[in-house]
């Protein structure tokens, strides 16, 4: 996989609040869209058991997997394990990769790499 370049994911009309599962590059990514219409981008798996988080739903504006229920961000870090009951300390390593995301011309595309802002 070619880093560090802007790639053109799909159609904006086509990423709802309906997980959109992808592959991109030899990877699986997860696309949807929060309440307020923007578009996020994910790896497609749960750091708990692996999980497709294409295969959940949006709850609360995060990525919900389908099998333990664990919620993410669309900067791809844990905001929920329900087995840890309420008002859990979550640790900091069961986050998620999150790639940026732009809209124009129609498209969605996601930046796939690690460069900082101001350098894409």
């Amino acid at each position: 996989m070619f880093i560090n370049f802007w790639y053109p994911a799909d159609q904006s009309t086509n990423i709802t609040e309906q997980p959109l599962k992808l592959r991109m590059l030899g990877q699986d990514f997860v696309l949807w869209r929060d309440s307020k219409g923007q578009a996020h981008c994910l790896s497609n798996t749960c750091s708990h058991r692996g999980g497709s988080l294409g295969n959940g739903k949006v709850v609360d504006d995060c990525i919900q997997c389908p099998y333990h229920g664990w919620r993410y961000d669309g900067e791809g870090n844990c905001k929920a394990i329900p087995s840890l009951g309420p008002n859990p300390t979550i640790p900091s390593r069961t986050g998620v990769d999150a790639y940026p995301v732009v809209e124009r011309y129609g498209m969605v595309f996601c930046f796939l790499g690690d460069l900082p802002e101001d350098e894409r």
